[in-house]
């Protein structure tokens, strides 16, 4: 039986589905993940990176909803690392590995088998803006300080094969940088949806899809909206019923 320690939570969501090992004053994955989970398209026997994969919630995520791909995630901090470990054998993910380390001084080794697809939900604020977190594990999430945006771009490109998909969850003050530093890194912007809090609320964050030396037509889909009087709308709560 998988052992919980004291400063760790067990988190059971997905009606009993997805069976989720945190740190109780660590980084805690949040909805974002579970967005763009379901925003990345996924064919038979494509390989998939997430970088920056924290405690394994999207790769095990999407195994548990019944992607049998292989699918790698890779995670600098030490404490995250072991929770995705942890997480990927409470859930059965034969299917899923984890890497302890550095993207960036993993680049050569893991090039050697280019990735199909590469998947980021990455630090969203830039290093020396924004308040603060008390909780170092939280820092590191949340600000670029190990990994900014033009580096995981550059790598995500050398990762990629020829074609490959890049997918990223962001916020919509940063697109336009998002788009310049992609396109500099030969990803084309081929799909877009922005998220909205609410229908009467700007957008916040936006779901994108890059083509690796891709053409240049672009794809505005529908607006995704999270609540709808106070509650999730019926597309959020889809996401989380992995059956069916």
């Amino acid at each position: 039986m998988m052992q919980i320690e004291n400063d760790e939570t067990l988190d059971i969501l997905c009606n009993d589905e997805l069976k989720i090992i945190q740190k109780k004053d660590g980084y805690r994955f949040s909805i974002d993940a579970i967005l763009l989970s379901n925003f990345i398209t996924l064919k038979k026997h494509e390989r998939l990176l997430d970088i920056g994969t924290g405690c394994g919630i999207i790769p095990v995520y999407m195994s548990k909803k019944g992607n049998q791909n292989f699918m790698t995630g890779i995670e600098i901090q030490e404490e995250l690392f072991q929770a995705a470990q942890k997480n990927k054998y409470l859930n059965n993910c034969e299917n899923v590995q984890f890497i302890h380390g550095d993207i960036i001084l993993h680049v050569e080794n893991l090039r050697k088998t280019p990735f199909h697809v590469i998947v980021s939900n990455p630090p969203y604020t830039k290093e020396c803006t924004g308040r603060k977190s008390p909780k170092y594990s939280r820092f590191i999430a949340r600000y670029e300080s190990y990994i900014d945006l033009s580096k995981l771009l550059s790598a995500s490109s050398v990762l990629l094969n020829k074609k490959g998909r890049f997918y990223i969850i962001y916020p919509s003050k940063r697109l336009g940088e998002l788009i310049y530093t992609a396109k500099a890194n030969k990803l084309e912007p081929k799909r877009l949806r922005l998220i909205y809090p609410k229908r009467e609320m700007g957008a916040n964050l936006f779901l994108a899809e890059f083509i690796k030396e891709g053409g240049m037509e672009v794809t505005i889909e529908k607006p995704l909206y999270i609540y709808d009087n106070e509650q999730y709308t019926k597309e959020i709560e889809s996401y989380y019923y992995l059956k069916g």
